[in-house]
């Protein structure tokens, strides 16, 4: 009864630990931005700057066009799949997002979804449209700094 008793607290608090990690809010800053290809492979750049504030429970990705004008895209997360380590430099995480797209004053309802990837302390997030999966963009992360 004791090892059972153990074995439980021991899963809570594991749990928990996993749980805790993605708790973090972090702002990141992209060094490049591409098309993703439908084959997974490395399209074009894209022509903008990113910066991208992300936490367990919300996503806003601002986006500076060539012309100076911004775009940005900010919301709440439906859903959430963590499997990334403590300092965020292996693992994944998975966002779904209900977001609105605001530009030039116009603003639009729309469910995104998310991926951080890290691999070797390397950072990228891969975005797009739920219903538009072909329309894949990549950020590579130049800099990611914690929020307290």
């Amino acid at each position: 009864m004791k090892k059972i008793v153990l074995l439980l607290c021991l899963s809570v608090f594991s749990v928990a630990l996993v749980s805790a990690q993605c708790n973090k809010k972090f702002k990141v800053t992209t060094e490049r931005i591409y098309k993703v290809e439908a084959d997974g492979s490395e399209g074009e750049d894209a022509p903008f700057s990113a910066e991208i504030t992300f936490s367990k429970d919300s996503l806003i990705l601002s986006l500076t066009l060539p012309d100076g004008n911004t775009l940005d895209i900010a919301g709440k997360h439906s859903s959430t799949d963590c499997k990334m380590n403590a300092d965020y430099t292996e693992g994944s995480i998975e966002f779904k997002n209900d977001a609105s797209m605001n530009a030039g004053g116009e603003t639009r309802e729309m469910k995104m979804f998310y991926r951080i990837e890290a691999k070797e302390g390397k950072m990228k997030i891969i975005a797009y449209p739920e219903e538009k999966s072909d329309e894949k963009i990549c950020f590579v992360i130049k800099e990611k700094v914690e929020i307290k």
